[in-house]
């Protein structure tokens, strides 16, 4: 098949900004010519690219000519630096957890944004389901839970990020005047951040052998409400000891199992490609993440 790249641009644009009158405007044509070109590059593929969704959602037909049109526009930025002069164009869509881009991330990507004329889209989702963002064609490079990359990626190592499950003094010594025990498990109101947060679910199972916890919580999805919330009584929860550090020093916050620590092992995926931009990026982050994280340790 030749390809044609104007195709590949509106595909992606679609993908992007998830419809297409979003897509239009942002590529500067009408939507019937974006349709005109979606149904171009289906008829040429023989199969249909996009859930015709709220937001669009590409096929697993599309997954392959995303990660394509990424790739070659990621290479194009570098032999032609003018690419980046587009809001869309010079964009790069990194898929990340709440916890980092609210602790570590941000430092860790000051100096190299300073250096490279792009704009980057951070994409929330959970450390356990990032990497499947990159491997549809979404993004160019996630941070996961998951040590092993898929076929055509490559994984880096960043480090273990501690958490603390914790609660206002308050709300201990109401809920867990014995310490949390199963029975308070069950009544204690707890915090989570989205229903693909399993972190809090995980911790009870480890704590208490408890295997499929069922327990009442608020859902708290920003990552400076979440740390309010436990302070003000809401409930307990996980929280990055980066995120908590200074309430727990000021008894805000303390520690409800102390006895029980938990950390996240944290991992750079992103494609094999000979790239510059990919390769520093790759670099400024395992340098940030060394300044803020522990070292994963060799399991066994």
């Amino acid at each position: 098949m030749n390809i044609d790249f104007s195709l590949l641009e509106c595909l992606e644009a679609v993908v992007t900004e998830g419809s297409f009158d979003k897509a239009a405007s942002a590529l500067s044509i009408t939507q019937s010519a974006v349709s005109q070109r979606i149904r171009t590059l289906e008829s040429q593929v023989g199969l249909p690219l996009l859930f015709r969704t709220r937001p669009v959602r590409p096929t697993p037909a599309a997954q392959p000519l995303l990660r394509f049109a990424r790739q070659t526009r990621l290479l194009a930025m570098e032999v032609w630096p003018e690419v980046a002069n587009s809001a869309l164009q010079g964009q790069l869509r990194i898929a990340v957890n709440a916890d980092s881009l609210g602790t570590w991330l941000l430092p860790a990507l000051t100096g190299w944004m300073q250096r490279h004329a792009v704009m980057l889209e951070f994409v929330v989702d959970d450390q356990t389901l990032t990497q499947a963002r990159l491997r549809n064609g979404e993004v160019i490079g996630s941070i996961s839970s998951d040590p092993v990359a898929a076929k055509g990626f490559c994984s880096v190592p960043l480090g273990e990020m501690p958490y603390v499950c914790a609660a206002s003094p308050a709300f201990v010594a109401q809920h867990f005047p014995h310490g949390l025990d199963l029975a308070a498990a069950r009544s204690a109101p707890a915090l989570v951040f989205n229903r693909r947060d399993a972190l809090q679910a995980d911790h009870l199972t480890r704590c208490l052998g408890w295997k499929e916890p069922r327990f009442p919580h608020h859902f708290v999805p920003a990552f400076e409400a979440y740390q309010q919330a436990a302070i003000l009584g809401y409930g307990y929860g996980m929280m990055p000891l980066l995120q908590c550090q200074a309430a727990l020093d000021a008894g805000e916050l303390v520690n409800v199992t102390p006895q029980v620590p938990i950390s996240v092992p944290l991992y750079w995926h992103t494609w094999q490609l000979e790239s510059e931009l990919i390769g520093s990026l790759g670099k400024a982050l395992v340098a940030g993440a060394a300044m803020a994280l522990a070292p994963i340790r060799a399991e066994g």
